[in-house]
């Protein structure tokens, strides 16, 4: 009975003299992982066109929406301001130019649209300075 009660007490010292390992302090939590924002989606892409620009009817002007009807008008106009050698354009007459050539267009649907602007404003010659 001794010996139980020494091991008891033998082990009850050797409980006493162990410390506690001190209280560890908490790791510090990671960073939220970054949260990118989603690329914008790609446009559609334009099927490619080839336009002749010498071939294309004014019926084709005619049936194009505004917006696009606009942007050809002004290619047709610098255009036919390129084959002319004119170095100027009269803005104020561009309203005019359009105008024109769109009647011409209406009354003449299956000629070409180069022609309608080249016809509706012979001042490019003039402008050749």
């Amino acid at each position: 009975m001794d010996g139980k009660i020494a091991v008891v007490l033998l082990s009850g010292l050797l409980f006493a003299c162990v410390q506690a390992p001190p209280p560890q302090a908490a790791a510090p939590e990671p960073p939220p992982p970054m949260v990118q924002a989603a690329p914008p989606p790609l446009p559609e892409p334009v099927p490619e066109r080839i336009v002749n620009i010498r071939a294309a009817t004014c019926a084709r002007y005619l049936e194009l929406s505004d917006e696009d009807r606009a942007a050809a008008t002004m290619f047709y106009i610098g255009y036919q301001a390129s084959r002319a050698g004119a170095r100027t354009v009269s803005v104020g007459a561009l309203p005019g130019i359009a105008d024109r050539a769109t009647s011409y267009c209406t009354s003449y649907p299956e000629r070409p649209v180069a022609l309608a602007f080249a016809s509706s404003y012979p001042a490019y010659r003039r402008a050749r300075r």
